[in-house]
């Protein structure tokens, strides 16, 4: 018998070009501070509504309708990016973000039904708060981090503007030696 094909996956939003510029300059900006911190490619900024990690081919139609579904009726809505943070916290960061802040009434209501709707077949809530926001790295050593600490309270208050959120997008995601390579494998215009 042989081993059922895995899927590593995740729903998320698509950001437009000039966000992702504004990530990028961020990003260089950074960058030029300091040099122990893994930088995500602004291509592959997104908003993650939900990680389903690796499922079996055979899921990937059920989910792409319950997507489909509870991304009906779904308009439009306005975001604002702002503010650098990291998880789990400033003084011992491992993931450098952006924040989402206010409005996200509509983005918080749609990540909950479709954390619901997955639910129902199977995949677990999350059993922490969701917390929007766009990675912008990773720190990869223990060195430099109280440094990185100093940045985040430079950087605290630094807005980069509303973004209308307006594309949805079921991910695959392949791990290859030069990060990761997503492809769609479906797409809603909202």
């Amino acid at each position: 018998m042989y081993p059922m094909a895995k899927v590593r996956s995740f729903i998320a939003l698509d950001l437009p070009e000039d966000l992702k510029k504004s990530l990028q300059n961020l990003q260089d900006e950074l960058r030029n501070q300091t040099d122990c911190v893994r930088w995500v490619k602004p291509d592959h900024i997104h908003l993650t509504l939900k990680f389903l990690g690796a499922i079996a081919e055979s899921q990937v139609a059920p989910i792409a309708r319950i997507f489909e579904d509870v991304a009906t009726g779904i308009r439009p809505f306005t975001l604002h990016a702002a503010g650098v943070g990291a998880f789990p916290n400033p003084r011992n960061p491992k993931v450098i973000w952006v924040g989402i802040n206010d409005p996200v009434q509509p983005l918080m209501q749609f990540q909950k039904q479709l954390e619901e709707a997955l639910a129902a077949i199977g995949f677990a809530p999350e059993k922490r708060l969701y917390a929007p926001h766009l990675t912008l790295g990773r720190v990869k050593e223990r060195r430099g981090k109280h440094h990185i600490e100093n940045l985040i309270e430079n950087y605290k208050n630094h807005h980069l503007g509303c973004f209308t959120a307006d594309t949805l997008v079921f991910y695959r995601s392949d791990l290859v030696p030069e990060g990761p390579v997503y492809s769609s494998l479906k797409t809603i215009h909202l």
